[in-house]
């Protein structure tokens, strides 16, 4: 679990925090009182370039007495102009007590698609899953090393822990598609085949695929 020293604060006076090197936020949850703190600037930076939306964080709060309580990382504001963070909330869940919340999906692995000429297609990049906070995962990784042209990895594919995916069984998360350019070649094909059955056997196809079609 990754952790982070932060400081007790008076609300408001902002501003005067930002210019100290600090960024004001905020401690909340069901069985807490609203705690405002103070996060040195570099401390949180380095943070996140370690976490995820989904990791769990052990917050050490420094006022009277130091107390250490686990957290998520709940709501970042950023300055628009600078891309500096301005603002942090964060959020201690209730002890075992389920939660929801999105979790970044990784993805590993060279695919086998790809190498073909196919292109990896990511249709979720966060899953949203439910379950205790203590089997939030930082990452869900999947694996498309075996992934060929044409084929796709459904939530069903996927090992979520202990975790609960709130997405249907069967909706898809990454696909390898064809290119359009490969997509126009194999039709030139499909319809070369069709001009060839002119003279013989074709006609034959055609009424065998007429047959197939009105047997389903």
């Amino acid at each position: 679990m990754h952790t982070l020293q932060v400081k007790e604060r008076s609300a408001g006076k902002v501003r005067e925090l930002r210019r100290a090197g600090f960024v004001p936020g905020v401690v909340y949850g069901p069985s807490i009182e609203s705690t405002p703190i103070a996060i040195g600037k570099k401390d949180l930076k380095v943070l996140f370039s370690q976490i995820t939306r989904s990791s769990q964080i052990g917050l050490a709060i420094e006022g009277e007495e130091t107390r250490e309580i686990n957290v998520f990382l709940k709501v970042v504001d950023y300055d628009p102009i600078t891309d500096e963070p301005l603002h942090v909330d964060f959020y201690q869940p209730d002890e075992g007590s389920p939660l929801k919340l999105h979790v970044p999906i990784k993805i590993v692995g060279e695919c086998e698609g790809i190498k073909s000429g196919g292109i990896l297609n990511v249709l979720f990049n966060t899953v949203r899953v439910h379950g205790l906070a203590e089997n939030v995962p930082a990452l869900i990784t999947i694996d498309v090393s075996d992934l060929d042209m044409g084929e796709s990895i459904q939530v069903r594919d996927v090992d979520f822990g202990d975790m609960e995916p709130m997405l249907p069984s069967e909706r898809t998360l990454v696909t390898v598609i064809a290119p359009r350019g490969l997509l126009a070649e194999d039709e030139e094909e499909e319809e070369g085949e069709g001009i060839e059955g002119e003279e013989g056997e074709g006609i034959e196809g055609e009424e065998g695929a007429e047959e197939t079609a009105s047997e389903e």
